[in-house]
């Protein structure tokens, strides 16, 4: 079985960042900057907060951590976005997920401002991801994506495999991952087929994938009797075996001898969302460098390693 890890990938993108960032720091008179906002530090996807922090510190790159308590509510939590979003100080707003009940709500992704919402989230450009029809168009769209769906296309690309013409079937609806990475893959031709916890028969559609993309969250459920041999698996879940270590969706150990490849977790597609991330808040501030700069400004666009 290959192993589609995301770590060389990771670097390649990181690794075209210094000159980048030292490009900002001339035309705006200081380093690109991040704020994440963040309100359950014991969450899953909370493990690469700290990894976030650390990367961008060591490129040069300005990054603080909001963790307000959930009891303040939502007013106080629609206040902080304004307020990031009106601060030119920050080119860059992360939202880390979970947000507090009700908090996740058409309001919240209006007043997420599109051209510092670096994990695609926005309606706006959410929207424009849903328009396009051709992979080619959220190349040159200019627009932010879902930064964890882009990673899962750069992680095939990085290792030569094609969605056009497979049948993939994505486990997993959420605005994050499942929906946004349906439609970045049927741009690329592939037909996709996204099963979730209503769905009769799951075991029937990836009988028939060629190309499973797990995005549950939880752990090992996916066994190799569920998957057709040869069949190449994508785990984006983020879990915690009953020993408390780190695992995906995959039961990875099993599916050796029965996937023609899959990736790992650790050390697949989190490496990859993470440099995502922080190229997407180094374009950020490029974008906010030059004279009425937005997310439509398509000098900005995605670059695919």
């Amino acid at each position: 079985m290959k192993i589609l890890e995301g770590k060389t990938l990771s670097a390649q993108i990181l690794a075209a960042l210094p000159a980048r960032v030292e490009a900002v720091k001339a035309a705006l008179g200081r380093p690109p900057s991040l704020a994440i906002i963040n309100y359950f530090a014991d969450s899953p996807s909370a493990v690469y907060v700290k990894r976030k922090v650390a990367a961008c510190e060591k490129l040069g790159i300005k990054v603080e951590l909001f963790s307000p308590a959930a009891a303040e509510g939502y007013p106080a939590f629609k206040a902080l976005l304004a307020r990031l979003g009106a601060d030119p100080a920050y080119d860059a707003i992360m939202l880390e997920r979970p947000l507090p009940d009700g908090f996740e709500t058409l309001e919240t992704w209006d007043a997420l401002p599109a051209a510092k919402d670096v994990d695609g989230l926005s309606t706006l450009n959410m929207g424009r991801l849903f328009i396009s029809k051709k992979f080619s168009e959220i190349e040159a769209g200019g627009y932010f994506v879902p930064c964890t769906a882009l990673a899962v296309i750069r992680l095939l690309k990085f290792h030569g495999i094609n969605p056009s013409g497979l049948n993939v079937a994505v486990a997993g609806r959420s605005a994050v991952v499942g929906r946004p990475l349906a439609q970045m893959l049927t741009a690329l031709d592939a037909t996709v087929t996204v099963c979730h916890t209503r769905t009769k028969d799951t075991a029937a559609v990836f009988k028939t994938a060629d190309l499973v993309v797990t995005a549950a969250g939880k752990a090992k459920w996916l066994k190799k009797d569920l998957l057709p041999a040869g069949a190449t698996v994508i785990d984006v879940g983020t879990n915690f075996d009953e020993n408390g270590r780190m695992c995906g969706d995959a039961d990875f150990a099993a599916l050796e001898g029965h996937a023609a490849a899959a990736s790992p977790v650790p050390g697949g597609v989190g490496p990859v969302t993470l440099a995502c991330l922080i190229e997407a808040a180094v374009r950020a501030a490029e974008l906010a460098a030059r004279a009425g700069s937005g997310p439509e400004n398509k000098k900005g666009g995605i670059i695919l390693t």
